[in-house]
């Protein structure tokens, strides 16, 4: 796909790193698939809120902004503190 098509969402990237885990960058579309990630991360490697690094689950724009942050239960945050998406729940 043409990069000049790719929406805004496209260039989001979600940060995830734990105590004794791989580090992940991972691009994102929106605030429900980074949810989905993070908790997929969470729950595979069986982390707790302590085993995460600082910026896990930060959402950054292309400029390398945070513009988002996934909490240890899920949730979407914007920069702003406002919730952006419910914890998402398989």
């Amino acid at each position: 796909m043409d990069e000049t098509k790719l929406s805004q969402h496209e260039k989001w990237v979600l940060y995830l790193a734990a105590l004794g885990c791989p580090t992940l960058r991972i691009r994102v579309r929106d605030s429900e698939s980074a949810s989905l990630l993070f908790s997929r991360y969470r729950d595979s490697y069986g982390l707790g809120a302590s085993d995460m690094m600082p910026g896990c689950g930060n959402v950054y724009d292309r400029s390398g902004a945070v513009i988002a942050h996934i909490s240890y239960n899920g949730r979407a945050w914007n920069e702003r503190g406002e919730l952006m998406h419910e914890a998402f729940r398989e």
